[in-house]
């Protein structure tokens, strides 16, 4: 009976690691293809939320306060937050995923002068 238990344990945790990230799935083709969701960058009176899938070159730039929910970055891609605006408050609320990739990076960029 353990052995039963501990094989139908290692079935189900091969299970779970073959389905694979939920952010990157691989095409019929077998490339590799992002979530179809985007970036939800809303604004009112200078505040702007990021929400969803970042995209490189996104604005941040008018944005006073910058609240970052539940947000993945591609694999390969920077989190960009250094044209944020000066004295800007920057807040992770929600989840922030990386995409894997071996690449030179960085994961993050910041920089500002407050």
């Amino acid at each position: 009976m353990k052995f039963f238990s501990a094989t139908l344990a290692a079935f189900a945790l091969l299970a779970a690691t073959a389905n694979g990230s939920p952010m990157l799935r691989q095409g019929k083709g077998g490339s590799v293809t992002q979530s179809s969701d985007s970036v939800t960058q809303s604004s009112s009176s200078s505040n702007c939320n990021l929400t969803g899938t970042y995209k490189k070159g996104t604005d941040i730039s008018s944005c006073s306060s910058i609240t970052i929910g539940s947000l993945s970055v591609p694999a390969g891609v920077t989190l960009d937050l250094s044209k944020a605006k000066t004295g800007a408050t920057i807040e992770f609320t929600g989840t922030t995923t990386f995409g894997t990739q071996k690449w030179a990076g960085p994961l993050v960029l910041l920089g500002g002068n407050d």
